[in-house]
């Protein structure tokens, strides 16, 4: 019998291979292990373990459409399982889920406010996800989490509920992850409050019992942190050894003692916590490219300068060094965000004017098309915070957009309409929001010579009296302006309308006549 003396266990371990081949037991013809939300778990363990994952990615897929398009923690748990499956998080179905998360960000926290899970998990998802530990999403979620931490060093599932050991053993894993010190005072706070829980047996309780899945999270946490739950002993027994002592003969684990609840579940749980792993249990690298290919906007100070596709290699640009004031050659070796914006020069025909910063072996675009300083550039409205000659173009990139905006902290605008075609005078809604999908109030929304202004959630309605194709486009100060939307509008001949008053009339009276029938089917079946 393996002794937790040896921790962490290995995937050959015996537990380990038992507790797999359980998972591999209980998997359906169609990948399915549980159900949905208990097969993403299972995806995880079997990546922790370097297991075969067989068909799991395709039933992942299929399952997108059972998500709760309301509920962010539903969107998190599978973008983990996607990377788990070594899938790309950022096109899996036809979804991104980076941008399905963040879209429930609402500029401080992720989901519902007031409540702590969705955004622990947010942070580990977006991290599994590649997103870069200094994402402003990500910052602005760690700092909300930090203010919430409880005064015996814990966190529960909700801002201003009690503390609890899976809460708190989620969020040390959520913050470690994001970029905290292990030594971080409110690292050691936390662990402290895991110390506090421990149970005489070893274990860890939530929901009123010592059980397998809260005891797994913690030491999740614990081995995060870089302790060895080895050492957390009580009344002379470990963590580990409590969840070692509940599995069972076919390897699977049970909730506690006496009650074997989820086995499915607990064992996903078990799995990457006995192979000293945490979440997220793998971390999404997008592959590099020789070759990129993608779309390049130019938005200038007064108007766009330029868009379109480029394919970029590698890039030789002329920079002006600051400190000789001398011209030098730079050689970028592979598809860069610079390289991309020369291309997009040469095909557009407009100059831009580099400096090279020794001091910080740096490029730095001084202007474009005559537009001096204050320029800045987003990656799929993602702000990547290296210099541009830095910024590798990878598969998954597929826009690069400079703007120029007069501010240190700028942002850039999205518009999207609500319809494309529309008849004369007929009224529909334009949205404008930032770059991380918030709305922009009074921002100017232009439709040829017509100006709009949008509202607190950044919409307007509008409507225009005369036919044509119109270019809409929205702008604010401090914000780089949006992308050109056409509208269609047309007008309808009198026969057509006809045609339509006369379909709407003849649906009218056939649902009269089958509200008719329904009724008198009630009386008949009443009267029996």
């Amino acid at each position: 019998m393996f002794t937790s003396n040896h921790f962490p266990l290995n995937p050959s371990d015996e537990e380990i291979l038992k507790a797999i081949n359980f998972l591999k037991s209980r998997q359906k013809e169609n990948g399915e292990i549980g159900d949905p939300l208990t097969t993403a778990w299972a995806a995880m363990a079997l990546c922790s373990a370097n297991a075969e994952m067989e068909n799991i990615p395709d039933y992942l897929e299929r399952s997108i459409e059972s998500l709760d398009p309301e509920r962010a923690t539903d969107w998190e748990r599978h973008a983990l399982a996607i990377v788990a499956c070594n899938e790309n998080p950022r096109n899996f179905g036809g979804v991104d889920f980076v941008e399905k998360i963040k879209s429930f960000y609402d500029g401080e926290q992720i989901g519902i406010r007031g409540l702590l899970n969705d955004d622990v998990w947010g942070i580990i998802s977006l991290i599994s996800c590649g997103v870069e530990k200094d994402d402003p999403v990500v910052r602005s979620v760690r700092n909300y989490i930090i203010e919430h931490q409880n005064a015996d060093g814990g966190w529960g599932v909700s801002i201003n509920g009690s503390s609890d050991v899976d809460s708190t053993s989620a969020t040390i894993m959520a913050l470690l992850a994001s970029g905290i010190d292990r030594g971080a005072s409110i690292i050691q706070k936390a662990l402290d409050f895991l110390r506090e829980r421990q149970t005489d047996n070893g274990g860890f309780s939530s929901w009123g019992a010592v059980n397998s899945a809260t005891t797994s999270w913690a030491i999740m946490a614990i081995s995060c942190a870089g302790e060895n739950p080895n050492n957390w002993i009580k009344n002379g027994k470990s963590p580990v050894d409590y969840l070692l002592s509940l599995q069972n003969d076919d390897g699977s684990f049970k909730w506690n003692e006496t009650l074997d609840l989820n086995p499915e579940w607990m064992t996903s749980y078990a799995i990457p916590a006995l192979l000293g792993k945490y979440y997220p249990v793998k971390i999404y690298h997008s592959s590099p490219v020789e070759t990129w290919t993608g779309y390049v906007r130019i938005e200038g100070k007064y108007e766009t300068i330029w868009e379109g596709i480029v394919t970029v290699r590698d890039t030789t640009v002329v920079a002006i060094n600051v400190s000789s004031n001398q011209s030098e050659e730079f050689h970028i070796h592979y598809p860069s965000v610079l390289g991309a914006l020369v291309e997009a020069s040469e095909k557009g025909g407009f100059d831009c004017t580099i400096l090279y910063y020794p001091s910080w072996d740096a490029l730095y675009v001084k202007s474009i098309d005559g537009d001096s300083d204050w320029w800045h550039y987003w990656v799929d409205y993602e702000l990547p915070m290296v210099s541009c000659d830095k910024c590798r173009l990878t598969e998954d990139d597929r826009e690069v957009l400079w703007g120029y905006a007069e501010t240190w902290e700028a942002h850039a605008l999205k518009i999207s309409v609500e319809k494309k075609e529309v008849e004369m005078n007929e009224i529909f809604r334009i949205t404008v929001k930032d770059e991380s999908n918030n709305p922009v109030k009074n921002a100017t929304v232009h439709i040829d010579s017509y100006t709009f202004s949008t509202d607190s959630n950044g919409s307007v309605e509008v409507k225009i009296s005369k036919k044509g194709v119109y270019e809409v486009y929205a702008e604010k100060e401090g914000y780089v302006r949006s992308e050109k939307v056409e509208v269609k509008v047309i007008k309808k001949s009198i026969l057509l309308k006809w045609i339509e008053k006369i379909l709407h009339s003849i649906n009218s009276i056939i649902e009269f006549f089958l509200r008719l029938f329904k009724f008198n089917q009630l009386i008949t079946f009443l009267d029996r």
